[in-house]
């Protein structure tokens, strides 16, 4: 049994551990080491549920993944409030640096972005001060340096944002009851734009095919769940699809609607973590 722990880069309500996800992140990755764990890729997981690693390849395992790509996620910023945070990237290169060469463990994340440059100018613009902080020129490489993945959240998240800012021309767009949720992504036509279109805008940043998909809000339609995501293999290409129930991940587990555990929601403290992870 695995676990998924899920961080934002965006959450940043304080300097505690229980309302800021980087300074959790921080102390998260010393608690898991001190506590026998080991990070493996999301490739690793996949590889164990797929019956292509043996269990020891998954003993003390944890998966890392960051959810909606911010530019926290690799670049040290200065938040209003609350002072300069050090990116996830960041934090994950310091903790490497505690250790001699010959003994830093492994360490690797997953970093699902919003596909849609339009989307994320009025994500940023709605929720994040207007400052330019979800932008796409690091996905390149940040992917090729090997430490943390990009991977699919979708064309533009559904978000409420979205819907309701104006446009380049000043016009708004109407209001549009199918936003605001994931939920109600349930056609094809709206599957194809959201995991596939996304898939083929990020492959231009990155120069390789997402192989997982992490549902905004982490909620899902049935369709796109029990239909699109089984039956549709050609068109999407993806491994697995990541949702946010909290739980751990077996061999049983639906490739396509994987759970995971958020960081302010199911822990709040490292003590809380290694409690939760037993």
């Amino acid at each position: 049994m695995v676990p998924i722990l899920t961080y934002h880069s965006q959450n940043i309500c304080g300097n505690e551990t229980a309302n800021n996800d980087h300074v959790a992140l921080e102390a998260d990755l010393h608690a898991l080491h001190a506590a026998g764990k080991k990070v493996i890729p999301l490739d690793a997981l996949l590889d164990w549920v797929e019956g292509k690693a043996d269990d020891h390849s998954v003993d003390n395992a944890v998966v890392l993944t960051f959810d909606d790509g911010c530019d926290f996620d690799v670049r040290d910023i200065e938040y209003p409030e609350h002072g300069l945070q050090r990116s996830f990237a960041g934090i994950m290169l310091d903790f490497l640096g505690c250790f001699h060469a010959d003994e830093r463990p492994a360490l690797h994340a997953t970093s699902f972005v919003i596909a849609s440059a339009e989307a994320r100018r009025k994500i940023d613009a709605g929720s994040l001060f207007g400052k330019g902080w979800m932008s796409d020129d690091w996905w390149g490489a940040v992917d090729a340096a090997g430490l943390i993945a990009i991977e699919n959240h979708g064309w533009d998240h559904n978000h409420p944002d979205v819907i309701g800012a104006a446009d380049d021309d000043g016009d708004s767009e109407p209001e549009d009851e199918n936003h605001g949720n994931f939920h109600t992504v349930d056609t094809h036509e709206q599957c194809i734009e959201q995991v596939v279109r996304a898939a083929l805008e990020i492959e231009r940043h990155t120069d390789r095919h997402p192989a997982y998909f992490c549902y905004p809000f982490g909620e899902s339609s049935d369709y796109i769940r029990d239909v699109f995501f089984p039956e549709y293999a050609n068109q999407h290409r993806c491994r697995a699809a990541l949702g946010t129930e909290p739980g751990v991940v077996t061999r049983e587990t639906s490739r396509w609607n994987m759970p995971r555990f958020v960081c302010g929601r199911d822990w709040d403290s490292p003590q809380a973590l290694v409690t939760l992870l037993g």
